[in-house]
């Protein structure tokens, strides 16, 4: 069983009134978790109502080709076929598959676990995109809803290692509309999620339209609206609240210091350098990203049918699945679209410091004490204690996505689980798998 003690970011999907498509649909795109469930949730009572409204070129030389099976639940592409698996026997495979099989023609999962910088497995299960039979592999792309603050915080994370920003600097000094809340608001205070700022989804949009993925809306018509209340929410440090909108500013405050907007700088400072070429940010959702992963929900689930409803949006009876689309291209709390090839070399760095160095690794695992007791957020990741070990962790939830991402980093093994399900519950698989591992001996 877990073993957490740690305060959580928010409600488990699993344990949100609506299943998990969210109490309002408008909060389907807006709020990532990054939570662990079965614990009550350190945030403010409006939280509740809000879901987390998310490589490799050169690697690819070293990944070995299976041959592709048509049916859903096969590995796809990994590393080697499950018989050569040395670190996981054929009864755990077994088990592994058991536990995220598929029935056929359904959207699924997309799993990874990563031991020690190379896939220990690596597997799709279900299809990708339903009206071709598109499987999902590990270079599916999928949407990581809230699992991309971490790459939100990398970027301030390199800012502050050349000596561009320091945490400690007042908002005001790189978004002037923000003055009107004083010099009390510092970097930090996004960063950790203790700003005081409302979230956007919280103050009406003035065009009158819902906060919902369907409806159109950018970053900066989020963060327009979320600054028009004249006072924030609480003083600065004093109270924690999980809000999008810190991480949305953040994003605004790289491309004011480094003059590129924010998907240039991620591509030139991170993603490039990486060999991560299969990760963007979703600022433009009229691009084509290759081998994206539709999103999907059931169709016969009476609350996707009011949810939908309650935006304007009718859908026909019946059984089978609503295909679910991200039209808003809004990011910093979420955004990201990467796949588990390049997921790995991410990981990879945590060990490796071949970004920026072992400084950044330890930026970005960074906690910091505030006015409050939670204290154990890191760079757009979370800590906690799991099996008597360490662990960095964060789920995401999104119109069109499902993701959960553990790192070990004394066994330097990470569990990946990303879904095109937003009722997926990647969290809950990804949990029932470490509990798998763990009785394995593998953590």
């Amino acid at each position: 069983m877990r073993q957490l003690k740690t305060w959580t970011h928010s409600e488990s999907i699993s344990n949100l009134p609506m299943s998990m498509l969210s109490t309002r649909l408008k909060c389907w795109s807006f709020r990532g978790t990054g939570t662990k469930r079965k614990l009550k949730p350190y945030h403010s009572s409006r939280m509740a109502n809000h879901l987390t409204a998310i490589v490799s070129a050169t690697f690819l030389a070293a990944i070995v080709f299976l041959g592709r099976q048509s049916w859903v639940g096969q590995e796809v592409s990994a590393t080697s076929s499950p018989s050569e698996h040395s670190w996981l026997d054929g009864s755990q495979q077994a088990a592994i598959d058991r536990l995220f099989a598929r029935p056929p023609d359904s959207p699924g999962y997309a799993l990874a676990i990563i031991q020690d910088g190379t896939f220990a497995w690596a597997k799709g299960y279900g299809l990708a995109n339903l009206d071709d039979g598109i499987p999902i592999t590990p270079e599916t792309s999928f949407h990581l809803a809230s699992v991309s603050k971490q790459f939100t915080a990398a970027a301030v994370a390199l800012l502050i290692l050349d000596h561009k920003i320091a945490l400690t600097d007042p908002v005001a000094e790189y978004i002037p509309e923000t003055a009107k809340y004083g010099d009390g608001l510092r970097i930090e205070h996004l960063l950790y999620m203790t700003s005081g700022l409302q979230e956007y989804t919280d103050v009406p949009r003035q065009n009158g339209d819902p906060w919902a993925t369907f409806y159109y809306f950018t970053r900066d018509e989020a963060i327009r609206d979320a600054l028009r209340p004249d006072n924030l929410e609480f003083a600065p440090g004093t109270q924690w609240a999980y809000r999008n909108i810190n991480y949305m500013l953040l994003t605004k405050l790289v491309e004011v210091v480094s003059h590129q907007s924010f998907s240039s700088f991620m591509h030139d400072r991170v993603f490039g350098p990486l060999g991560m070429s299969h990760t963007e940010i979703d600022d433009d959702t009229t691009e084509v990203i290759p081998h994206r992963a539709t999103g999907y929900a059931p169709r016969s689930d009476p609350g996707v049918v009011k949810e939908l409803a309650s935006v304007g949006i009718y859908i026909k009876p019946g059984d089978g699945w609503v295909r679910l689309v991200r039209v808003s291209p809004h990011f910093g709390g979420s955004g990201v679209f990467t796949t588990l090839d390049d997921l790995l070399l991410w990981d990879r760095n945590w060990y490796t410091a071949s970004l920026a160095g072992p400084a950044f690794t330890e930026l970005m695992n960074r906690r910091q004490k505030f006015q409050h007791d939670k204290d154990n957020d890191a760079f757009g990741l979370v800590w906690r204690t799991r099996y008597g070990h360490p662990m960095l962790d964060y789920s995401g939830a999104d119109t069109d996505t499902s993701t959960y991402m553990a790192r070990f980093p004394e066994q330097r093994l990470t569990v990946v689980c990303l879904s095109n399900m937003p009722l997926g519950d990647a969290e809950g698989k990804a949990d029932a798998l470490l509990d798998l591992l763990h009785t394995w001996g593998k953590i």
